[in-house]
């Protein structure tokens, strides 16, 4: 399987090598243009960051048709996401346990969102946003702990929307359709109106709406396309530039996603195979999967002359109502849940930050951060003979509370030599209450404090090559348990502790043949301690609760590279992709399934992905472009299983897009297909199938399927 991984790099490289003319021939071929990003919260030039980011353009985003995380992580070295919709793991690097709290923050704009505790159901629920007007995703590899803070050794993601401008008029609407191998039709609006309102202000709406047909079927309920998702969203901003030095933005943002069902079909654990189609899944009734975002945000921005100051003022709300079959579970005891999980985040920070200098750069800010979140769960017991018993009514009610410090300083000891180091001083405050129906049954406090810190020597061999090396931790809080509503012992603590991660790594971003090919590549080392781990107990004979815990220790280690090179005029090619070795370095609990030498979930050995994109003239005023791409994911191992014994590998697949379109003064028209083979792939697989066995009492679970060939026509018009 090496062989064959070396032998697909290679072939991606000599596909570098022959799609245009050998940099060192003498023709006329334009630079890349500079990608200014946010990274460490002051403005710099994406290959100045000493770090590893990557950032993804409107223009990017739009050519390959991106409308959620699936269609563009696996263009990011070293990330993954494991989803069967809606609800999303991300995952960097491959820290990635399968707990309940998350390992990526997500940010939009300067607003955190999403849960930063283990009573949430954080893990699973990164806001997968509509990136419709944003000026760029941002990707930052490796722990954040210092100016990023809670839940984020792994790394962050972070969208930058568009601005209000004061400039101009500005009017947008793309329509798109979609035909689906083996499933129903999608299609999609988006729209966008920028008004200037006087010279210092202006106003920027946007929105979309999605349908997306499903192509699982149930031959069980004789439904087909039972896992279709409708996604509607919108974004208002105001900006107003007071003074040439002080502006002021309001933000708010929502989207709703509604689901029929998840795109899974079951299938048997070993052999790996379906338990009936390749697409069919059986439930006993559809399994409804509703997820609510909102967010608010206020920021002012103060130029001082000494320093320009930053508040950042956020108030967000998630929601999510899931309606699962559990009756496979349980034995038919248990014959579903109603999940209905809620969140409210107020978040303040302030900063402050020097001008750019030659000799000493600083930066410092306080943080605080208040979230309640409720956990809701209605319990429906199968029907005995008689009446059916009503559901036994679950809650648990959480706040997190908390409040830092964080600072850096970059001193430049020459033009060419400078380092920058940073520390965070985080602590918090938990409470949750456990109640059935009314009667409060559990109730537990936490305090945790955590430091992390960053430390990056960077070395400008030139102006076109910089060296660079990284130290920096991050960490996710810990937080209380609640007691089982049974008065009988368990192995579940009161409480669990935070974990950390400590990132060390060398990288080099250089510019060559004179501005024809950027390369950012990157070395690193991970040590992940008291790993954050979801512990069940079973304390009754057929009765089992579940907690968090800390156990065990990580490593992953591993080589990301991107290049970008336009070896001709207009034609541009991109290479991206990750080695990592990610695995456990010591036992878990036993009940929950890893051992010393397991490979971290969801973390492929190999991933790469190639992209190719050429333009041309056809008329005055339009351009033509060509282009496609190829991504492969190596196989990789589910999550720690008990009741599959071992973590069960999945295959690797290969996925090849396909684009193009014509591009006018006032509207465009691009014809795409993704997933242009058809190829049939896993994605995910967990125990969660309908039957509890199969032929010879195989386990029975669900597997996420690769959605299958589709091909779709966008057309946008400007006025």
């Amino acid at each position: 399987m090496r062989g064959r991984n070396a032998l697909r790099l290679g072939v991606s490289a000599l596909l570098l090598s022959a799609a245009g003319l050998a940099p060192a021939q003498q023709v006329e071929v334009q630079r890349l243009e500079e990608i200014i990003v946010t990274a460490q919260k002051r403005e710099e030039r994406l290959r100045d960051v000493p770090q590893s980011v990557t950032a993804l353009t409107a223009q990017s985003l739009e050519r390959l048709q991106v409308n959620d995380f699936s269609d563009y992580v696996s263009r990011v070295p070293g990330m993954t996401a494991t989803s069967s919709q809606p609800g999303t793991r991300l995952t960097l690097r491959g820290l990635n346990a399968e707990g309940v709290a998350a390992t990526i923050g997500t940010y939009v704009d300067e607003t955190p969102y999403g849960s930063s505790t283990g009573l949430a159901n954080g893990g699973v629920l990164a806001p997968d946003l509509d990136p419709f007007d944003v000026q760029r995703i941002e990707v930052l590899r490796g722990p954040q702990g210092t100016l990023y803070g809670a839940s984020t050794l792994g790394g962050l993601v972070k969208l930058v929307t568009e601005a209000p401008s004061p400039d101009e008029l500005e009017f947008r609407v793309q329509a798109t359709g979609e035909s689906t191998e083996e499933g129903e039709e999608s299609w999609g609006v988006r729209a966008l109106a920028n008004v200037p309102l006087g010279s210092k202000a202006a106003v920027r709406v946007s929105g979309w709406t999605r349908s997306q047909g499903g192509f699982i079927d149930d031959p069980g309920r004789g439904v087909e396309d039972v896992d279709s998702v409708d996604t509607t969203g919108g974004r208002a901003s105001f900006l107003v530039e007071a003074t040439d030095d002080l502006s002021i933005r309001l933000t708010g943002m929502m989207q709703d996603v509604e689901s029929d069902a998840r795109s899974t079909a079951n299938y048997f654990s070993s052999p790996l195979e379906p338990v009936a189609g390749d697409f069919d899944q059986f439930r006993g009734f559809a399994e409804p999967n509703d997820v609510s975002n909102r967010i608010y945000n206020g920021t002012i921005d103060w130029d001082l002359g000494w320093g320009s100051l930053l508040s950042s003022t956020s108030y967000s709300e998630l929601d999510q109502d899931f309606v699962p079959d559990t009756s496979a579970l349980t034995g038919g005891a248990l014959s579903h849940l109603v999940n209905d999980v809620t969140q409210e985040k107020f978040t303040q920070e302030l900063r402050l930050a020097s001008p750019e200098t030659k000799h000493l750069e600083w930066l410092v800010g306080l943080f605080y951060t208040d979230e309640d979140a409720n956990l809701d769960q209605e319990l429906f017991f199968g029907p005995p003979p008689g009446t059916p018993p009503p559901p036994l009514a679950l809650t648990i009610d959480s706040d997190y509370e908390e409040i830092a410090g964080f600072g850096t300083v970059t001193y430049y000891f020459t033009p060419q030599f400078d380092i920058a180091a940073g520390v965070r001083y985080s602590q918090n405050e938990q409470t949750a209450v456990q109640l059935a129906g009314t009667t409060v049954t559990g109730a537990q406090d936490s305090d945790d404090s955590v430091t992390t810190y960053s430390l990056a020597p960077r070395w400008r061999l030139s102006d076109e090559t910089m060296l660079y090396a990284r130290v920096a931790s991050g960490y996710r809080p810990g937080g209380p348990n609640v007691l089982p509503i049974l008065p009988v012992p368990t192995i579940i603590p009161p409480t669990y502790g935070s974990d950390e991660a400590t990132n060390y790594e060398l990288g080099i971003k250089t510019d060559l043949f004179g501005g024809e090919l950027r390369l950012d590549a990157a070395v690193y080392f991970i040590d992940w301690d008291d790993i954050q781990l979801l512990v069940s107990d079973e304390v009754l004979p057929g009765i089992t609760i579940s907690g968090n815990g800390n156990g065990g220790t990580a490593e992953s280690k591993g080589v990301e590279w991107a290049a970008t090179w336009v070896p001709a005029d207009r034609l541009t090619l991109r290479w991206s992709g990750a080695y990592m070795d990610a695995e456990l370095t010591s036992d878990t609990d036993v009940f929950v399934g890893g051992s010393d030498g397991d490979p971290l979930p969801y973390s492929p050995e190999w991933t790469t992905a190639l992209d190719i994109d050429y333009e041309w003239d056809v008329f005055t005023d339009a351009s033509a472009y060509v282009g496609g791409g190829w991504r492969f994911i190596d196989e990789q191992s589910t999550g720690f299983q008990p009741g599959f014994g071992a973590p069960i590998e999945i295959p690797s697949y290969d996925v090849i897009d396909l684009r193009a379109g014509v591009d006018f003064d006032r509207f465009s028209i691009e014809l795409f297909a993704k997933n242009v083979t058809d190829e049939y792939a896993l994605v995910t697989f967990g125990l969660f199938g309908q039957t509890p066995t199969g032929p010879s009492g195989l386990p029975n679970g669900a597997a996420t399927i690769l959605r299958p060939r589709t091909i779709g026509l966008a057309l946008t018009a400007r006025f």
